[in-house]
């Protein structure tokens, strides 16, 4: 008997085999003991029952296909699609369901490519999936019984793939959506080929180029629809769907596990992510209003007039922050009439400048833009997919018949991160600088991490490590930070590198940013007691470790590498990567690889590796002599970028001293120097975080509030959010420019884990001029607080709380004082 007959057992048959095949193999060995066995079976059958059965060892836990035995069962759903091709564009399914009484549940796994939103009976009820792979396609489960009803039903689902068009994070195979019951009693809602399918022949893309958005633009086409060719109600139960063809099966829904080459595409993996949190909001201010009897002064958050007939319109929107989300246009009227909602983050001056955010008079639109011809009916346009804006305006060209505007809103759409963290001052400006770090974070993240929320939306390696650290320190939330590290994984290549971002449909790769991520698994083994987690990606860290070695050269550092080797964007680095990269020798990468090595030594000595750790370590030590050898000037006292060279970085000096190249001495010394030395190449937003992360280790954390005035700038030209580098920066969001959150509580307040799972804390602040300042980080077992207030005489009043169970150490002007769960008062002069 297999493995496949015995999954098709039901419980009772199961017990007794379980019970026979214990006697069997026990009395084959003791054939006297029929005593001890049948205490056996008695004793140990309830465990089996109650726990193994349930977990689905014999049994098929999941609700889509797992072995090739159930390949045509029809208790699992098939994907299914159009029946047209070419199959992109906007497609909707139906079935109607008639039940004898209202279901007390009725649960309901759900996917699609591209994507889909679910209605049941009009309503909607899930919309996704969110964004993963081909390996790795999520489905999202929700019960839809509080939806149904006694009788008759629909189930209908919009469902959408933007082919050529579609944004650079979209993975997709083909136009597919599945519903799969999770018990015989959903299983009626199966899709399969009783499904209905039609076009929507009222749909069509726009796409849109850089110089349509305003800057390099892979997000995505946008949308138009032609209101009268779309079949409006069609996800209504009384909506006549008579002429609408029969779905085209495509095969059953399968997980990754299912040990046969037969099996649709997608690897189906149930969503690890919350629902996204969403709230609608007013555009509070009224800018322009051309051809239309509408006073910006009047303006009350509530956009509401009537356009005569043949009549051209300009409204103009200031939302005065940057926000994230569905806008929603209700009209009544206006057949023959066509609409305009342009979106951007900030309007442009005749010489193409944004300058001051808040500044508009004088300045035109640019940006990406939906188009919505309406059909005479009450209509509401919302566009499919997400839109990033501060202005939008919406331009209205009426034909024959007057159009009403009942309303313009924005459905705000982010993932549903709390602010559990906290950081007080007596400087009201680093206040200031916390909230706008906190409103970059949050149009930064969605179903994935992403870089800009306007431009890309991908899930970059370099940005995603700064969003982590700010996730678990300020939100007390890893869920996305395990889902960023599971998809970045998953896009390992061949050689031995991760894709610099995932999910995309393309591949690019940046070689310093996989050994960011081993840096960004390391973060999560020092701040989460998540053993289980880390050790499942200790095969990838030597892979890529590996791919680094192979590249080392007779002198000890790295020799050329390939592809592209990112370090900063906005420097004098030609595109971004630093000199020796291609003909070899970057002090810079040989660094950062060193650095890592220490890094994944500390994850193998954890984990009993003692081989890897030895080599690593050993590795590193190597690495860092050689390149002080060849590229440390006694002159300047500080690392060149390349053996003999005349080039000096912030960034790789800045490296160094974390990486603990130096003595004491010389580490001080190159500190000052990465603060006063003009003529070094200077980091950018984006690279602050690792300068500081040194300045900190030098003990001149001190001045990281003093280059605050550099995030103090933003604000004083109206940005509400903090950009991709100057003022002049392509997109006004930009997820690695937030990191000031995590400095505060980092390096001012000083909290960090000093040990594997946050099991043990240290807490140095380096408080710079501050006299007063209030911190608190989520600790998976409670809060940290910390306090220092300075006195008059001055003396500081410090107080520390930690979780139960959580000790340490407490460092500050040169004293070291022993910490442990609970209060901890300290008066320090």
């Amino acid at each position: 008997m297999n493995f496949n007959q015995i999954s098709k057992m039901d419980d009772k048959l199961r017990l007794k085999f379980i019970a026979f095949m214990i006697r069997f193999i026990y009395l084959k060995k003791h054939p006297y003991r029929i005593d001890v066995v049948d205490n056996l079976v008695g004793k140990y059958i309830l465990v089996f029952a109650f726990v193994i059965i349930p977990l689905g060892l014999f049994a098929q836990s999941k609700p889509f296909i797992s072995h090739p035995n159930q390949l045509g069962d029809k208790a699992f759903a098939n994907w299914i699609g159009p029946v047209t091709t070419p199959d992109e564009g906007v497609f909707y399914f139906r079935k109607q369901l008639s039940l004898p009484h209202q279901p007390g549940q009725f649960v309901v796994h759900i996917s699609a490519d591209n994507r889909y939103r679910l209605f049941v009976n009009g309503q909607l009820v899930s919309w996704g999936p969110a964004v993963g792979d081909l390996n790795n396609w999520n489905y999202e489960t929700t019960d839809i019984a509080p939806y149904l009803q006694k009788g008759d039903n629909v189930i209908a689902a919009q469902v959408w793939n933007r082919g050529s068009s579609a944004g650079a994070r979209q993975v997709s195979h083909q136009t597919a959506f599945i519903l799969q019951g999770a018990s015989a009693q959903e299983n009626v809602a199966n899709t399969d080929d009783s499904w209905l399918v039609t076009r929507d022949e009222g749909y069509f893309a726009i796409p849109i180029n850089r110089e349509i958005a305003g800057g390099g633009y892979i997000a995505g086409a946008t949308d138009s629809i032609d209101g009268v060719r779309h079949p409006w109600d069609w996800e209504q139960l009384e909506f006549d769907d008579t002429s609408w063809q029969r779905a085209r099966e495509l095969g059953q829904g399968n997980h990754n596990g299912l040990d046969t080459w037969i099996g649709t595409t997608w690897k189906l993996k149930e969503r690890d992510i919350p629902v996204m949190e969403q709230k609608l909001e007013n555009i509070p201010a009224l800018l322009i209003a051309k051809g239309v009897s509408l006073n910006p002064k009047d303006y009350d958050g509530q956009l509401n007039t009537f356009i005569p007939p043949d009549q051209h319109v300009e409204i103009l929107l200031d939302n005065r922050v940057l926000t994230m989300g569905f806008p929603q246009l209700s009209v009544s009227g206006g057949a023959g009439s066509s609409i305009k909602i342009q979106y951007q983050e900030a309007l442009f001056d005749p010489k193409g400048m944004k300058g001051n955010r808040s500044e508009w008079s004088g300045k035109e639109m640019k940006g990406y833009y939906d188009v919505f011809m309406p059909d005479g009916g009450n209509r509401i346009f919302e566009p499919l997919w997400i839109r990033v804006f501060r202005y939008a305006k919406i331009t209205i060209d009426t034909r024959g018949e007057g159009l009403s505007i009942i309303g313009f809103q924005n459905l705000f759409t982010a993932y549903p991160f709390e602010q559990q963290g906290s950081f007080e001052s007596d400087n009201e400006d680093l206040q200031k600088i916390w909230d706008t770090s906190w409103h970059t974070v949050r149009l930064c993240g969605l179903e994935t991490y992403m870089d800009c929320p306007y431009y890309e939306q991908l899930q970059y390696i370099g940005d995603t490590r700064i969003q982590a650290l700010i996730s678990m320190y300020v939100a007390g939330d890893d869920r996305l930070v395990k889902n960023a590290i599971r998809q970045l994984y998953g896009s390992m290549q061949s050689m031995g590198l991760t894709k610099s971002n995932h999910p995309a449909g393309g591949v690019q790769i940046i070689p310093p940013f996989s050994l960011i991520f081993i840096g960004m698994i390391h973060d999560y083994f020092m701040l989460r007691d998540d053993d289980q987690f880390v050790k499942q990606y200790i095969p990838g860290i030597k892979f890529i470790l590996d791919w680094f070695i192979s590249k080392r050269a007779e002198n000890g550092m790295l020799g050329p590498l390939p592809f592209w080797n990112h370090i900063d964007g906005g420097t004098k680095f030609i595109n971004g990567s630093p000199p020796g990269v291609s003909e070899g020798g970057s002090a810079h990468i040989s660094i950062l690889l060193a650095q890592t090595l220490d890094l994944a030594a500390e994850i193998m000595e954890h984990f009993g590796y003692p081989c890897e750790m030895e080599q690593y370590r050993e590795l590193a030590a190597s690495i860092k002599e050689r390149t002080l050898m060849h590229c440390f000037s006694s002159e300047k006292q500080l690392i060149a970028e390349t053996p003999g060279g005349g080039m000096f970085s912030q960034h790789t000096n800045s490296l160094a001293i974390s990486a603990n190249m130096f003595d004491e001495q010389t580490q001080s010394l190159v500190a000052e120097r990465i603060m006063t030395d003009s003529s070094l190449i200077q980091a950018t937003l984006y690279f602050n975080f690792y300068v500081f992360q040194a300045l900190k280790k030098a003990g001149y954390g001190d001045e990281v509030i003093d280059q605050m005035d550099k995030w103090q700038l933003f604000l004083d030209n109206g940005f509400t959010t903090f950009p991709e580098h100057g003022i002049e920066s392509r997109s006004d969001c930009h997820a690695w420019s937030a990191h000031p959150m995590f400095d505060f509580l980092n390096i001012t307040c000083g909290i960090k884990s000093s040990s594997p799972g946050f099991k043990t804390v240290e807490i140095e602040p380096q408080l710079g001029t501050l006299t007063q300042v209030i911190g608190r980080v989520v600790h998976p077992s409670g809060d940290i607080s910390v306090s220092f207030i300075k006195e008059k005489n001055g003396k500081f009043n410090c107080m520390i709380n930690l979780p139960d169970q959580v000790d340490g150490d407490f460092i500050f002007r040169g004293n070291t004082f022993p910490i442990s769960g609970g209060a901890n008062k300290f008066v320090i002069e």
